[in-house]
């Protein structure tokens, strides 16, 4: 007979162990949404309709996903339902995001069946294109595809709207126009004392209002916190008061119209210079959104326009200061437009500029601000590199090779993160012993004996259970 011995061993005892169950774990997760979804599509390519029953109206064919995707039968959702635990719209609606992976974006459902893309992400980007034509998807498909293998789910949603408008401009301005005939402001009726107020605008009115708002509210007094809030974080307080201020500037702006000075706003516009000569592409604002090139004229009316090139960083010497010049700093958001962190996402912009190297206050030590030895890091990224045991170096100006503290490598440049190596393996230790009676007591010297079995260990157990079976 055999019986498992020292139970509580079987969870991770060490951070090492913890990492690679972690990463166990995250790999059979993988496996398994890919066999579901390749287990859908086979279903929907296996179903059979029986075509008396077409002629006798009692099960047709239906187009589950998008332009370019096969019918399917009407009610193999039905079938599908019951086996996912969801209803048939929610079947039905899986299917068709199926379908449209695996038919409109090959590239993609390469991607998710490699492993390297989730299927959320992959059925994110399937909606987003769903109006499209199959010839502009294979546009879109072949560049998100690229881009999910280096650059962090946020950064690839924030450039995807920019794509549809490249990939098919004369949808993207039909959209545009639809939008714009739909545009409107709406007060509702005064409940509890007060109205709600929604709508749609022009997006240069919906920022010039943003702003007006905000400018507004930033000279009115702090509003009192109601008692619900008073043990609530800095954070949501502050949330509260702006809100607050927020929706006291609309009233005051509103009886202040006539005869109201121009309110300064600095919006940060990318455009290709291609597309400016031909009238075409797209217009990224940063913190905003994207537009189409050709209503720049009309969003950038009335404002003053201040072109800036990209600098060419060769031509930028190394300071012996702390601080980066003005022309630095903007070479450095150009050169690595988001954190260089593993995986970062937020804008260079809004980050720390960060010596690879510490800088040294020695007095003596020449040239160490410089584009070979700077960053731009997120503040939290920042600490984690001085405190928490990452190791970073710059072998060259834009390059940032990390070691993390459990001893995973990356490497982060302008294109994206590639993870390029990973601990060896721990041995698996063995917990299996043969004993003669498996109900047998634990010796009174067993210090787990007296330890009640907790809920987290049933549901390791259970886990590593179904791993192991995944993974043979």
């Amino acid at each position: 007979a055999r019986r498992i011995v020292h139970m509580f061993e079987m969870v991770p005892m060490t951070s090492a162990d913890a990492f690679a169950a972690v990463a166990h774990a995250h790999e059979h997760r993988r496996a398994a949404e890919v066999a579901e979804k390749i287990a859908l599509l086979r279903a929907a390519e296996l179903y059979e309709v029986d075509r008396d029953a077409i002629w006798a109206v009692t099960e047709q064919e239906i187009q589950a996903g998008s332009d370019g995707t096969p019918l399917v039968g009407e009610f193999l959702a039905h079938e599908l339902a019951g086996l996912l635990g969801v209803s048939p719209e929610s079947a039905l609606w899986q299917l068709g995001q199926v379908l449209d992976l695996r038919h409109r974006h090959p590239a993609l459902w390469e991607a998710f069946l490699a492993g390297t893309v989730w299927f959320w992400q992959a059925a994110k980007i399937v909606q987003a294109c769903s109006e499209l034509s199959a010839e502009a998807v294979a546009v879109i498909d072949r560049r998100t595809a690229h881009a999910l293998q280096l650059w962090p789910w946020t950064r690839v949603m924030h450039h995807l709207p920019a794509w549809i408008i490249d990939a098919d401009p004369a949808h993207a301005a039909t959209k545009a126009a639809s939008a714009r005939q739909s545009r409107g402001v709406h007060i509702g009726r005064i409940e509890d004392g007060h109205c709600t107020l929604n709508g749609r605008l022009a997006a240069e009115d919906g920022i010039a209002l943003d702003e007006a708002l905000d400018a507004i509210a930033a000279t009115l007094p702090a509003p009192e916190l109601p008692e619900w809030l008073e043990d609530a974080t800095d954070g949501h307080k502050a949330n509260y008061r702006h809100d607050q201020r927020r929706a006291t500037a609309a009233g005051i702006l509103a009886r202040q119209a006539f005869g109201q000075d121009a309110l300064p706003v600095e919006l940060i516009v990318h455009v290709d210079a291609n597309d400016l000569t031909h009238g075409t592409g797209a217009a990224r604002i940063e913190r905003w959104g994207t537009i189409l090139t050709q209503h720049l004229p009309e969003f950038l009316t009335g404002s003053t326009v201040t072109v800036r090139p990209v600098l060419d960083p060769a031509g930028l010497s190394a300071l012996d200061g702390y601080e980066p010049s003005a022309a630095m700093r903007l070479a450095l958001q150009v050169r690595n437009p988001v954190d260089v962190f593993p995986y970062g996402t937020r804008q260079a912009r809004a980050c720390d500029l960060d010596h690879t190297e510490p800088y040294r206050f020695d007095g003596h030590t020449r040239g160490q601000t410089g584009m070979q030895n700077l960053g731009p890091l997120s503040r939290r990224s920042h600490r984690a590199k001085t405190h928490g045991g990452w190791q970073l170096t710059q072998p060259e100006p834009g390059v940032f090779h990390w070691r993390s503290p459990a001893g995973y490598e990356y490497l982060v440049t302008a294109t994206g993160t590639t993870r390029i190596s990973a601990p060896p393996p721990r041995p698996s230790p063995c917990f299996i012993e043969p004993e003669p009676d498996p109900w047998e007591d634990p010796p009174p010297s067993d210090p787990t004996s007296s330890r009640p079995i907790q809920p987290e260990l049933i549901a390791w157990l259970i886990a590593q259970h179904t791993l192991t079976n995944a993974a043979a």
